[in-house]
């Protein structure tokens, strides 16, 4: 298992087994191989790519070695990241907004491709039209992921809605099931005071990420409670998981997670429990599909 400690800017490598950790990279700086925030970042046969908010750049990094290999800047600065970032082949892809809209964002495609040196090769997919009456509320956040075929999927903050795109970025469904996520009822002046905003953001939920693996797409979004908000500990909102087939189809129930889901390998989800001192823990579960059109 490879994860990241955003806080120690180091990404760890830990045997599932054991839960020893094997080796890391990454150490605080400017330099080479240096990094001084992590936000997000991908492994691929072609190495690990590693995204640094305030330096604005990626690292590539051998995937057998680890050693450090070149950086480049990314996004130009036409581009606002939205800090995800996916390699697929020979591509890079990485959530944005494109900076010319401003708060219109809902004008804007939400995915950027480069080479692995940093060159931009294109710009595809749309954001929520929720964002025509949400401005702060809606937010400026996207996940994204691809299935074994190459067709991408992506969904925003606040939106329920998934997007899947074709391996030549061409739109070709939208799906989503609101259920038991509550949309936005109202926009948030960002010049209110931070607690009335969070009280505000408490009233509709939230899209963490979505997740492709094996035949099915996972939703993961989260209610805010003020604990969480208080303590800035997603660990400590109401976490809940929505699947789809690759059609879109949605399978019921909503489940409730114990946790913040990591990642879903082989029908196994990944999901970090619990991060006390001294503590920290990572369940393993087994989500299996009995019948998908019940």
């Amino acid at each position: 298992m490879i994860i990241l400690d955003r806080i120690g800017v180091k990404i760890f490598f830990i045997d599932i087994a054991s839960g020893a950790i094997i080796r890391s990279i990454g150490r605080i700086g400017r330099g080479p191989g240096e990094m001084l925030e992590i936000v997000d970042f991908d492994v691929s046969n072609s190495g690990i790519f590693v995204y640094d908010q305030i330096s604005r750049r990626i690292s590539r990094f051998d995937v057998n070695s680890r050693e450090f290999l070149y950086s480049f800047p990314a996004p130009p600065s036409n581009l606002l990241p939205t800090s995800r970032i996916k390699v697929r082949g020979d591509k890079i892809y990485f959530g944005v907004a494109e900076a010319k809209y401003g708060e219109d964002i809902y004008k804007s495609r939400s995915i950027a491709v480069f080479d692995f040196k940093g060159n931009l090769l294109n710009l595809f997919g749309v954001w929520d039209e929720i964002h025509k009456t949400f401005k702060y509320g809606g937010g400026s956040i996207i996940s994204f992921d691809y299935d074994r075929f190459g067709n991408i999927y992506s969904a925003d903050w606040k939106s329920y809605s998934i997007y899947k795109y074709d391996s030549s970025y061409k739109l070709v469904k939208v799906f989503g099931y609101q259920g038991i996520f509550r949309m936005p009822v109202e926009d948030i002046d960002p010049f209110l005071p931070y607690p009335e905003i969070t009280k505000r953001l408490m009233k509709s939920s939230s899209t963490m990420w979505i997740i492709v693996s094996g035949d099915y797409v996972y939703h993961h979004f989260y209610d805010a409670t003020e604990e969480g908000v208080k303590t800035r500990n997603p660990l400590r909102f109401k976490n809940y998981l929505r699947v789809y087939d690759l059609d879109g189809n949605y399978i019921p129930p909503d489940i409730e997670l114990p946790g913040v889901l990591l990642d879903v390998d082989d029908g196994k989800l990944y999901i970090h429990k619990s991060d006390e001192p001294e503590n920290k823990v990572i369940g393993i579960y087994r989500l299996k599909v009995i019948d998908k059109g019940k």
